[in-house]
């Protein structure tokens, strides 16, 4: 019992977050001479709260837990420097670096206008994505099965896929007839050569003796393509899933900063423009919860759903 109070309590990420809460005491001048004033720190104590709660969660779960320690260790320190600096010693300019308790109370002031715009960019993650990784995976497994066009095919992928979709998207978005048809584009194209190369490679990857088995049993190659190679390789499919959610994520904030009205890209390039510094921040921030909770969301369902691995 006293192993696990010191495993889960006495340790460094707590260290810095008890420091950061007790830098709350310490006054603060950042409100003399400024037009906006130190809003409420409640939106940042609980999310120090919440990130506290699910670090002891995470080590109660774990067996290794030196990853999380370091995670844990480097968001605690991070908020402890930044609270410290700019809050309490006044040190950075902060037209440029606002308060965290300004930047974190953004999401309750702009929780409307960020909802929406959530709403419309997972709706073109969303379709992007998946058209990405249907058509992605179908062609690539039926163009891995035939030899022929593995090397027709191939050469001719790998070269277009070096060129970052980013590259293309001002034009994409000039040409198409809509923004939001451009930006569904865009992302297919930032997920689909990569995993039509994957997939390409992934058949190839297939035990012979599966193949083997499935021939002797005169199954059709579209059985043996949809009930067999695909599922087998489902597993790495979905492992790639977060890195093409990374891409995909970039592709598409770069398009809304381009020519949106509605979005996180659109909400943080709006902010920029005003000079409001804060809610540019916050809008980062915004989007990397967005991550990490699509790639939580990838985990679980990895875990739900794919029940073998190789």
């Amino acid at each position: 019992m006293r192993n696990k109070i010191t495993r889960y309590f006495f340790n460094l990420p707590n260290l810095f977050f008890i420091l950061t809460l007790l830098s709350f005491l310490l006054p603060s001048h950042y409100t003399e001479g400024r037009s906006e004033g130190l809003k409420s720190p409640l939106v940042f104590v609980i999310l120090l709260f919440f990130i506290e709660f699910y670090f002891i969660f995470q080590l109660s779960k774990l067996k290794n837990t030196r990853a999380v320690l370091d995670i844990a260790t480097f968001v605690f320190a991070l908020f402890f420097i930044w609270e410290l600096l700019v809050t309490r010693l006044d040190v950075y300019p902060i037209i440029f670096i606002p308060s965290p308790e300004n930047v974190f109370a953004v999401f309750i002031d702009d929780r409307v206008k960020m909802f929406l715009g959530l709403v419309n960019s997972l709706f073109l993650l969303l379709i992007g994505i998946s058209t990405s990784l249907v058509f992605g995976v179908i062609l690539g497994t039926f163009v891995g099965w035939n030899q022929r066009l593995t090397k027709a095919l191939y050469p001719i992928s790998k070269a277009i896929s070096t060129v970052p979709s980013l590259v293309y998207t001002p034009y994409v978005i000039l040409i198409m007839p809509t923004f939001r048809s451009a930006s569904i584009f865009v992302i297919f194209l930032s997920g689909f050569w990569s995993t039509f190369m994957g997939s390409i490679n992934n058949t190839a990857f297939v035990e012979k003796r599966v193949i083997n088995s499935a021939k002797v049993l005169s199954l059709s190659t579209t059985t043996i393509l949809f009930k067999i190679i695909i599922p087998f390789n489902l597993p790495r499919i979905i492992n790639n899933l977060p890195i093409k959610i990374s891409a995909a994520i970039m592709t598409l904030t770069a398009a809304e900063m381009l020519g949106a009205d509605n979005g996180i890209g659109y909400y943080i390039r709006n902010a920029l423009n005003f000079g409001n510094y804060t809610k540019a921040i916050a809008g980062i921030f915004f989007m990397g919860f967005l991550v990490a909770g699509l790639n939580a969301a990838v985990s679980i369902i990895k875990k739900h759903l794919i029940k073998w691995n190789y």
